[in-house]
C-alpha cells in the first residue's frame, strides 16, 4: 500500500508501547522479590517478548492503518442488465485492474475480497469506470482513482435459446464379474442453452466434459454432474444433472439351440451339420433362473446367406427373443455350419 498523509511521529506511536514494556517489567520485578528470586528467568524474558512483540504490532496497525492509502485491487466483473432479447457475442473480461484510495483498514479487507461490479451492457461502448466508481464509493467508503480498461466495447447479438440433448460417456472399472445392467441414463436427459445466435443455431447436441474415476465397483452408482462450458456467454437452465446406473453381479449361463431356415421358399428345404448351435450367456445372478426358463435367444441361417453361397458354409446367427432380461450373448459354437440342400423326389 502506498500511503498519502503523514502520522505521528515514532516517539508519540510507541510511547504507550515503551510504557506497557515497563510495567511488565516492574510487575516481574515485584513477583520476584515476593518469591525470593534475584535474577530474571528464561521463562520471564520470553513471556516479556511476547507481550512485547504483541502489544507492537497492535499499536502499529491502530496507529498506521487509520491513515490514508492507494493500493492496486483486481476488481472481478459480472454481467449486469442486458438489452432485453438481447444477449453478449463474448463473455465480458472476468476482471479489471482498479487503484482505490481510503483507510488502511477498508482497504485491508477490499483487498482481500473485493465485491464483483455488476457492469450493464448497452450497445456501443460502456463506461466502465463510473459503474465502477458507483458501486464502491457508497457501500465501501473509498474513493476509486482509476481503472484499466476505462471503457468496453461489447458486441450484442438477439438471444436464442435451445434445447439440447445431453451426452456423458464414463470410464468405470467394475470388480470382478460386476457389471451394468442396462445403460446408465441422465436425469434430465436434456438442457436449455441460450445465448447469441451465432452461438447457439448450429449446437445439435451438449456433450458433459467431466471425467470421474472409479474403480472396483460393485454398488449402484448416482453422480452429480456439472455442466460447464469454456465460454461464459452461454447459460443453462441447469447447472447440475444426475447420472444414475445400475450394478449388480453377473453369472454365465449355456444354452443349446435348434439351428431354423428362415424366408426360404416353400420348396426350397436345406439342413445343417451340425443341427444345434450352443450360445454362452452372461446374466445378472437375480434373473439367472428365468433365463434358464425362457429359452431367451433363437438360432438361425437366413436363406438369402445361402442363396448364392457356393462354399456350402455358413454363419449361423443368433437372435435376443426375451427384451425383459439383461442378458448378453457371450459366444457361441460353432461359428460355422455346412448345410445342404434336400430334394423332393
Amino acid at each position: 500500500m502506498k500511503k498519502t498523509s503523514p502520522k505521528n511521529s515514532p516517539n508519540t506511536i510507541f510511547s504507550p508501547f515503551i510504557k506497557a514494556v515497563r510495567a511488565i517489567d516492574t510487575a516481574l520485578i515485584g513477583l520476584r522479590k515476593e518469591n525470593g528470586a534475584s535474577n530474571t528467568s528464561r521463562e520471564e524474558k520470553i513471556t516479556v517478548f511476547v507481550v512485547s512483540y504483541v502489544l507492537a504490532m497492535t499499536l502499529w496497525m491502530v496507529v498506521n492503518l487509520n491513515g490514508s492509502y492507494n493500493i492496486d485491487v483486481e476488481v472481478p466483473l459480472e454481467v449486469g442488465s442486458v438489452p432485453e432479447g438481447m444477449a453478449l457475442v463474448d463473455a465480458i473480461p472476468e476482471t479489471i485492474a482498479a487503484e482505490i484510495s481510503g483507510e488502511g483498514w477498508k482497504l485491508i479487507s477490499l483487498k482481500n475480497n473485493p465485491p464483483a461490479v455488476p457492469v450493464d451492457i448497452s450497445p456501443g461502448e460502456i463506461d466502465v469506470f463510473s459503474q465502477v466508481r458507483q458501486r464502491f464509493a457508497p457501500e465501501q467508503d473509498v474513493s476509486v482513482l482509476n481503472v484499466n480498461p476505462t471503457r468496453l466495447s461489447l458486441d450484442l447479438e438477439p438471444m436464442m435459446s435451445k434445447q439440447l440433448p445431453l451426452f456423458w460417456e464414463p470410464t468405470f472399472n467394475y470388480a470382478e464379474r460386476y457389471d451394468r445392467v442396462g445403460e446408465g441414463y441422465l436425469e434430465p436427459d436434456s438442457i436449455w442453452v441460450s445465448g447469441a445466435v451465432s452461438k447457439v443455431e448450429n449446437l445439435e447436441a451438449w456433450i458433459i466434459d467431466y471425467s470421474v474415476k472409479l474403480n472396483n465397483i460393485r454398488d449402484n452408482i448416482t453422480l452429480q454432474l456439472p455442466i460447464i462450458s469454456s465460454d461464459p456467454a452461454l447459460s443453462f437452465d441447469q447447472n447440475l444433472v444426475s447420472y444414475h446406473e445400475t450394478v449388480t453381479e453377473f453369472t454365465e449361463g449355456e444354452l443349446t439351440l435348434v439351428l431354423r431356415l428362415e424366408n426360404a421358399p416353400r420348396n426350397q428345404r436345406f439342413n445343417f451339420s451340425p443341427s444345434t448351435v450352443t450360445v454362452q450367456y452372461r446374466v445378472p445372478i437375480e434373473q439367472y433362473s428365468e433365463a434358464e426358463k425362457a429359452r431367451p435367444f433363437e438360432a438361425y441361417v437366413d436363406y438369402g446367406a445361402i442363396r448364392n453361397n457356393t462354399t456350402g458354409i455358413v454363419t449361423p446367427e443368433i437372435r435376443l427373443v426375451d427384451a425383459n432380461l439383461a442378458i448378453e450373448l457371450k459366444s457361441f459354437r460353432p461359428s460355422v455350419v455346412s448345410f445342404f440342400s434336400l430334394i423332393n423326389e
